[in-house]
């Protein structure tokens, strides 16, 4: 090798060397744009009594969604009123007019369609003695875990969600932030769930035997009516 060509052979090492160096060296996170947040899937609140009876009924979860005079039949209101219910939750973004129903039918707004009243058909299906994740029944409703706190919100918000107390968080551990709507906490929770006959370890988790994951639920949904 020639000393000309011993020079450039050196000089591309070297050179080489202070790019990867200076590549490791970059801040990125100047450069990169932030990863993308995961959507939350979101529960409907109402304003008042009403706008939750409203807000909870199944079949505003549906695509062809529900006529005024069967809405007002679930809830025992007066056709009128509810019809102005259903409009101030229209207003607020909660639910919206079915495109070209006739007679009018109304049902819950995009964001929020097939998420609560999905996941509460779906919790239905566990039966006594058994629990399930808020991360099961994300999956078993949309194949990702991305739902699992709107799972929980409506586990907590709605009243008639059933048996929220079997549905805890990974590991099978009961949420420390559980409550009913009496106020009682997670050592009532575990109360319920030893009643039912699960069983817990010296930690607090729920027995891993009679957890029912996100393949048996989404089994149970599909072979089981909707109703």
């Amino acid at each position: 090798m020639t000393t000309n060509t011993a020079a450039v052979v050196a000089l591309a090492q070297a050179l080489g060397e202070a790019l990867l160096r200076f590549a490791n060296d970059y801040p990125k996170h100047e450069s990169e744009d932030p990863p993308a947040q995961p959507q939350e899937t979101e529960v409907p609140v109402g304003r008042g009594q009403r706008q939750q009876q409203i807000l909870e009924l199944p079949g505003l979860g549906a695509e062809d969604g529900m006529k005024t005079s069967d809405v007002a039949g679930e809830i025992g209101y007066e056709v009128p009123n509810t019809h102005s219910t259903l409009q101030a939750l229209e207003r607020n973004g909660l639910v919206e007019l079915v495109p070209g129903a006739t007679p009018q039918k109304w049902r819950l707004a995009p964001r929020y369609r097939n998420t609560a009243p999905v996941f509460m058909r779906v919790a239905s299906r566990l039966k006594t003695g058994e629990w399930t994740t808020y991360g099961d029944i994300s999956i078993a409703v949309r194949g990702d875990t991305k739902a699992a706190r709107g799972v929980g919100r409506a586990a907590a918000k709605i009243l008639n969600f059933p048996h929220p107390e079997r549905v805890l968080m990974d590991g099978g551990r009961i949420n420390p932030n559980w409550i009913d709507e009496e106020g009682r906490g997670p050592d009532y929770c575990m109360q319920l769930l030893s009643e039912q006959g699960v069983t817990f370890d010296d930690e607090g988790r729920a027995n891993k035997s009679q957890r029912v994951a996100w393949d048996e639920l989404r089994r149970r949904d599909e072979l089981e009516p909707v109703e």
